[in-house]
């Protein structure tokens, strides 16, 4: 009996020493984090806005750790390599993803069975932007307004023709919400970017552009696109003139978001401390200048708050999915 009740004794005092070790090291890597670069995947190519973003941001943040941090672009999928690579690396705080909201939340059930990641993969961190959807035309076309347009929609539906980036997207997502809530249909055609989208508008190969804010609110303020809507709670001060959707009888908001995660299980003290340098980047007043000089609305959601807004939007737009899939539309 005392042989036996000695080794239980052993047993309790070892597997508090482990317990007590790996608080220790938890600790100490969290007080020694960072000692070496980091890296920063951008799921995108370079030179969009995506990755403009994301190269601001790593300057500002590497004052802030004291270490370099290198902007690795991985495109591929509309994103999901890049988010692959994410899911897949060490979860040590070493690699931090770019991730864009909705698209991130839908791969998991438009891509099922075929998707190399899942959300329980990654952990939010902070979102940093949110850009507001915008319905727009040439300034030479004969729709003045929103119910102008959902006229000649209802009158001939084949004629009007839309852009957007991908099926799935947040644009192609908004024009689908859009037309839900007009109880029209529209006719789709994807572009592989913002770029080639405006020039077949300006040249009239389509009859509307649907995409982020950031990306058209030049054309509107030089007067070769007129916004019919912005797909935001309120006007956008970027874009004053441009009217809503919902004062225009249509409750649709849409927006590209996008926000910091890293892989799941890194430790809390790291995911802490990587978080309150995220605090300090957007609080800096030069970053939210350079933000604001592109046009670009910062709009900070952080850590719990953050995986929260990512679930609920991959729950909401599943349900979307359930009820009518867009993969053909």
């Amino acid at each position: 009996m005392k042989a036996q009740f000695k080794f239980k004794q052993k047993l309790i005092l070892s597997a508090m020493t482990a317990i007590l070790v790996s608080g220790l090291s938890t600790s100490a890597v969290a007080e020694d984090f960072p000692n070496k670069p980091i890296q920063l995947i951008v799921a995108f190519g370079a030179g969009g806005s995506t990755d403009t973003m994301a190269r601001i941001f790593a300057k500002y943040a590497e004052e802030e750790l004291g270490q370099r941090i290198v902007v690795v672009n991985r495109p591929g999928a509309g994103g999901e390599l890049g988010w692959v690579h994410l899911a897949n690396a060490a979860p040590d705080g070493y690699t931090l993803g770019l991730i864009n909201s909705p698209v991130v939340e839908v791969y998991p059930f438009t891509r099922e069975g075929t998707v190399g990641y899942s959300l329980d993969d990654i952990r939010p961190l902070a979102n940093i932007i949110t850009d507001p959807g915008v319905l727009a035309v040439a300034t030479d076309s004969p729709y003045q307004t929103l119910e102008s347009f959902v006229t000649a929609v209802r009158e001939d539906p084949k004629s009007v023709v839309v852009s957007h980036e991908g099926i799935g997207g947040d644009d192609h997502l908004a024009a689908l919400n859009f037309a839900k809530e007009a109880d029209i249909d529209l006719n789709f055609v994807s572009y592989s970017g913002n770029a080639e989208a405006t020039a077949a508008l300006l040249g009239g190969h389509i009859t509307a552009f649907e995409g982020n804010m950031s990306e058209v609110v030049n054309q509107i303020n030089e007067g070769k696109v007129r916004g019919l809507a912005v797909w935001s709670n309120e006007r956008i001060d970027a874009i004053s003139a441009v009217p809503t959707g919902k004062e225009q009888g249509y409750d649709v908001l849409a927006a590209a978001s996008r926000g910091f995660a890293v892989p799941a299980n890194v430790p809390q003290p790291v995911y802490d401390k990587l978080l309150s340098v995220t605090r300090e980047v957007v609080e800096n007043p030069e970053f939210l200048a350079e933000m604001e000089q592109l046009n670009m609305p910062v709009n900070p959601i952080y850590g719990q708050d953050y995986v929260d807004f990512i679930h609920e939007s991959h729950d909401r737009l599943k349900a979307l999915w359930d009820q009518e899939p867009w993969i053909e539309q």
